[in-house]
């Protein structure tokens, strides 16, 4: 821990020592540079920002876990990280989801064949978390998001540790994210939710963690598969299907 804050303040005189903006400055980032530099190097460890800033997109395969429930369900995301929008299904031999939102279409579900609207409640929590994600904010860092803020905070549940945290344009932080010393993160939280991270592991030429947990252990998910691409989805994923559309 010594070695970690000796570091960090041998940079910040470093930067000090420097007329010059610094390159993360310079692409817009904004807050504290040893805050700035550990989000970069966060990125680095999960692939590099030359990967990062090029994608549009992600889609990947949970399989979940949830305490006394009798069904272990396989997962499909399709993440937008240049919008607030996902699209999701969740399937096993007794329960049938898809679910989706963005910000034309709302939020709406089919649960075993029956369609509903989500209450404006759940959609606006949904639009203010989304850029909060671990991989919008990976792909924010790598190429400099002019509107994303990032300083030292503490995660609630652990006050005593400084976690990065990401303020958004209003001024309020959404977002935060608990790194190790080999720069990997171990616990990411937004306003709403809290994971802790197993280890990173490697899909394709990006690296994410493994697995998470939370709720003390009661929910679980195993990364299956993790796809990135340079193309945002079909808009047509967030739209309600037809038969649907009038309801």
């Amino acid at each position: 821990m010594h070695i970690q804050k000796f570091r960090h303040l041998l940079f910040a005189a470093v930067l000090l020592s420097f007329t010059l903006p610094s390159s993360a400055q310079e692409q817009g980032l904004r807050g504290d540079p040893v805050a700035i530099a550990d989000a970069q190097a966060m990125v680095e460890t999960m692939g590099g920002a030359t990967i990062w800033k090029t994608l549009a997109s992600v889609h990947f395969v949970h399989e979940w876990d949830i305490i006394n429930r009798p069904d272990i369900y396989l997962e499909n995301e399709i993440l937008d990280l240049t919008g607030p929008r996902s699209y999701v299904t969740m399937e096993s031999e007794i329960y049938s989801r898809i679910r989706a939102y963005s910000p034309e279409n709302r939020y709406w579900n089919i649960v075993n064949g029956e369609f509903s609207y989500a209450s404006d409640e759940s959609f606006n929590r949904t639009q203010e978390r989304a850029p909060y994600s671990i991989y919008r904010l990976a792909r924010a860092v790598a190429r400099g998001d002019s509107h994303l803020t990032i300083r030292y905070g503490s995660v609630k549940s652990i006050p005593q540790a400084q976690a990065l945290e990401f303020v958004g344009p209003d001024g309020e932080p959404h977002g935060w994210i608990l790194l190790n010393v080999r720069n990997e993160p171990i616990i990411w939280a937004t306003t709403q939710y809290e994971y802790v991270f197993g280890p990173l592991k490697r899909f394709g030429n990006l690296r994410v963690p493994d697995w998470a947990t939370t709720g003390g252990g009661a929910v679980r998910y195993q990364m299956v598969s993790l796809v990135g691409s340079n193309k945002k989805p079909d808009a047509s994923l967030f739209v309600p299907p037809a038969e649907y559309a009038e309801k």
